[in-house]
C-alpha cells in the first residue's frame, strides 16, 4: 500500500488535497482508482488509511482510519556519517532510512575524499531529501528523516546524544564491542553513531572525539566499507535496543 506524507496537522473524516507530485505519482504511475486505499501520514506523525477521491486533475485523500504505528525504533539514532561518493552515499541515506535513523549529519574530516561545495549544496539537499522521502514512503515509516547541513567532524559535538559511538576500523583488542557497550547502558533514549568516510578517522580525530565523550567501539574482526559500517552500526544499535525493550 501508497504511503504518502502530509505536511499539516489532520484528524479522522479530512479530505485531503494531495500535491502535484504525489497526485502524479497517483494517476499516472501507480495508475489507482476512485476508493483505492492509500497510507497518509500527517506533520505529527499520525497515520491513516484513507480511500482516494478524483476532482478533474486533483487527487483527494479522505481520512477514515487511524492506524497504530509500530514503525519507531525504541531510541532515537543520529548518524553522524563521513561524505563518501555519489552511489554509496545515496544508499546510505536509503537503507538508513529504512532501519529508522532519525537525523542524518554528513561530515567532512581530513581522509574525506568527497568535498562540501557550498555553490551546490542546496541542490543536493533537495535530491537527498527527495531520496530520504521516498525511502520513509516506502518503507512505511512515520516520521521523516532531519537531514542537516554538512559540517566539520570537529562540529560534532553539536548532535551528541545520551551515548556516543564512534566506530573505529583500528579499533584494537581493548575497544568494546557494540553490543557490550550498549548493554552498559540499557535506559537511554538516544544514540549518535559517528561513521568515517572511504579513509576513516585519522588517529587525532578519534582522540577528540573520545575527548568528546564518544566511546570507540569495533563492529567485528573484519574491515567494513564506511556503507556497510553504517548500517551495521544503526542495525545493531536499533535491534538491541527493541529487544532490550520487549523483555521489559
Amino acid at each position: 500500500m501508497q504511503q504518502y506524507f502530509y505536511s499539516k496537522r489532520a484528524q479522522i473524516n479530512d479530505y485531503i488535497v494531495l500535491n502535484d507530485e504525489q497526485a502524479h505519482h497517483v494517476s499516472h504511475v501507480l495508475r489507482m482508482r476512485e476508493n483505492d486505499v492509500v497510507r497518509i501520514v500527517d506533520k505529527e506523525n499520525t497515520m491513516f488509511f484513507a480511500h482516494l477521491l478524483f476532482e478533474g486533475k486533483k487527487v483527494i485523500a479522505h481520512l477514515d482510519q487511524k492506524i497504530e504505528d509500530h514503525t519507531r525504533n525504541a531510541v532515537r539514532i543520529t548518524l553522524l556519517q563521513g561524505m563518501i561518493k555519489k552511489e554509496k552515499w545515496d544508499y546510505v541515506l536509503q537503507k538508513s532510512a529504512e532501519l529508522g535513523v532519525d537525523c542524518i549529519v554528513p561530515f567532512t574530516s581530513s581522509r574525506t575524499v568527497v568535498k562540501a561545495k557550498e555553490e551546490r549544496m542546496d541542490k543536493k539537499l533537495l535530491r537527498w531529501n527527495k531520496i530520504l522521502l521516498e525511502a520513509c514512503e516506502q518503507c512505511k515509516r512515520s516520521t521523516l528523516v532531519d537531514l542537516k547541513e554538512p559540517c566539520l567532524l570537529k562540529d560534532a559535538a553539536r548532535y551528541q546524544s545520551e551515548l556516543n559511538i564512534i566506530a573505529y576500523e583500528d579499533a584494537d583488542a581493548t575497544s568494546e564491542k557494540l553490543h557490550r557497550l550498549l548493554a552498559k547502558y540499557p535506559k537511554i533514549s538516544s544514540v549518535t553513531i559517528a561513521i568515517g568516510s572511504e579513509g576513516g578517522f585519522s588517529k587525532e580525530e578519534v582522540s577528540m572525539l573520545m575527548e568528546m565523550g564518544y566511546h570507540r567501539v569495533s563492529l567485528g574482526a573484519r574491515i567494513l566499507r564506511a556503507e556497510t559500517a553504517a548500517l551495521a552500526a544503526i542495525h545493531g544499535t536499533s535491534f538491541y535496543y527493541d529487544m532490550a525493550g520487549d523483555k521489559q
